[in-house]
């Protein structure tokens, strides 16, 4: 805590300098009232972590170690044969543990349900690994952990498949709301109607390990709102309709029921815009880690974020994802991506015309394979702060290996192998190892300030990027520093504001003694610049 304050102090002391060098420069918007100095100022991200600090002070003592997870010992054994396996005896056993707490053994075998399956505290429900199998058929909930006005904990759900059957709307094979504790191994869903596993609200400490989720109508694995100190170890989710994890800050309207997730969709998208402002006071998901975990081949990204605090994604396999690897949105802090393999993200061939019409690009054609010209990158920030990208190999995506899109704040990118990016080069679009960007706003109330302040350091930046590190005007402060960049085609730095920025020691031979070595900038080699051919204008 003291340490997260004396950042923001340090913070507050480098403003001046930030609207010193920002306010010399032409806002980026013709005609924009607003300069980004002063939207940097109201920025409400800073408010955001401050206001998360301070709650999570306040319930310190509270808390365990989220690595200490324990569940309670079960005190009532009940096994189900093969021949009583059904509905009617399931729900009879765990009825008759709803007080006491126990475990249910279930045989191997395969039963249909059509309504959901509630477990209260202490209800332990175990399968015979990959061959006891629930089929929930048309219920918006599979299985359901949640608390009313009694907390519920130590609950666990191992070595169960789950397939969820019905018609297309949000719904989860397993839903947790308000409850702690919770264990949940070997579960497998295969094909869910919309979300595998939906946290929401007030969920702390629960750990999934060995889970799996394939085909999903929406996302593998959704955390929404207060999800706090969940973990996710040696869990995969590909083939999904959206993206393999989405954590989001959802916004809950006065007066809604946090169980109208329909509702508060509609209010997001259509209300305040899907790229519309974040409010400091918005619960998020909080200190979450995913570690040794697959995220692949998801029509959308691996990871994404909207709003999140201290995620923490380590040791995983993020690939083949048709949007990107990772984002990190949309009022997003502390977030730390370290030691992961983030490859061929960002094809973007599995969109819909409206989608690409969405991201304000579909007026640019598609090429040949039918895939969109505007690829995108492995890791992507937009409006984030004090995130760290660490020892990571990320390499063979369609568009940028890492790509700071706007109002990118504090951001170390460092030691990483970035690698044969920009596989989507084409007549309208090239790529960069690394992109700090300055893309023009998608709503009216969304922050676009340059990014600053940021660090790229110590990277190997290999391959045939355009260059291998972009920075467009007015980017500043930032501090690109020991890359070693190899193949580039523009050249290793191509730099539109050498002088609001701090780059030294890069190129193919870092160890010469010159602050600028490797540096094209705009009023060098202009031939080679064409403003519509890079990839920052768009998302």
């Amino acid at each position: 805590m003291k340490h997260f304050l004396k950042k923001i102090r340090q913070f507050i002391g480098k403003v001046r300098y930030i609207l010193k060098a920002i306010d010399e420069r032409k806002p980026f918007q013709p005609g924009e009232s607003v300069s980004h100095s002063e939207e940097f100022l109201r920025w409400p991200l800073f408010e955001r972590m401050r206001l998360a600090a301070q709650r999570d002070a306040d319930r310190k003592h509270h808390r365990e170690h989220f690595l200490n997870f324990r569940s309670n010992p079960a005190e009532t054994l009940r096994s189900i044969s093969s021949e009583d396996f059904s509905a009617d005896r399931l729900l009879a056993e765990i009825t008759s543990l709803s007080v006491s707490g126990g475990e249910v053994h279930l045989p191997a075998g395969r039963i249909e349900l059509f309504s959901e399956l509630r477990l209260a505290s202490g209800v332990c429900l175990v399968g015979v690994p990959g061959r006891t199998e629930l089929v929930f058929k048309n219920s918006d909930y599979g299985i359901v952990l949640k608390g009313n006005k009694e907390a519920v904990l130590g609950t666990s759900i191992k070595n169960i498949v789950i397939r969820h059957e019905g018609d297309n709307r949000f719904c989860a094979a397993v839903f947790v709301s308000g409850i702690s504790d919770v264990l949940l191994s070997h579960v497998e869903i295969i094909a869910p109607r919309a979300v595998g596993f939906l946290l929401a609200d007030g969920v702390s400490r629960t750990r999934l390990e060995h889970c799996y989720v394939s085909h999903a109508g929406l996302v593998g694995f959704m955390m929404i709102r207060d999800v706090r100190d969940t973990i996710l170890q040696s869990c995969v989710a590909e083939y999904c309709g959206q993206s393999g994890v989405f954590l989001t800050d959802l916004k809950l309207p006065f007066g809604m029921d946090p169980l109208d997730f329909d509702g508060q969709i509609y209010h997001t998208s259509t209300v305040i815009g899907n790229f519309g402002p974040f409010a400091p006071e918005d619960p998020s998901p909080y200190r979450n880690t995913f570690t040794d975990c697959t995220f692949r081949c998801n029509r959308k990204m691996g990871i994404t974020t909207d709003g999140v605090g201290y995620l923490r994604v380590v040791n995983c396999v993020i690939a083949e994802n048709d949007c990107e690897g990772i984002t990190i949105d949309n009022g997003s802090w502390g977030c730390h991506i370290q030691n992961c393999h983030i490859y061929s993200n960002g094809w973007r061939g599995l969109q819909h015309d409206v989608e690409l019409h969405m991201d304000y690009v579909g007026t640019h054609g598609v090429m040949e394979d039918g895939s969109s010209r505007s690829k995108l990158p492995g890791v992507s920030l937009d409006n984030a702060a004090y995130t760290r990208i660490e020892e990571n190999c990320i390499e063979g995506n369609w568009g940028d290996g890492v790509k700071f899109v706007r109002s990118v704040y504090g951001c170390t990118v460092a030691r990483n192998l970035i690698a044969n990016n920009n596989r989507g080069m084409n007549d309208s679009f090239h790529f960069f190892g690394v992109l700090v960007g300055v893309a023009e706003r998608q709503h009216p109330d969304q922050f676009d300030f340059p990014g600053c302040h940021n660090r790229i350091v110590e990277n190997d930046i290999i391959g045939r990027h355009h260059a291998g590190i972009h920075l467009m005007h007015p980017t500043t402060g930032n501090l690109v520093q020991n890359n070693l960049i190899i193949g580039a085609l523009f050249g290793p730095i191509e730099d539109h504001d050498s002088a609001g920025n701090h780059i030294m020691f890069n190129g193919s031979d870092f160890s010469v003694n010159e602050s600028t070595k490797g540096i094209q900038s705009k009023t060098q080699n202009c031939d080679h610049f064409d403003s519509t051919r890079h990839s920052t204008g768009v998302r």
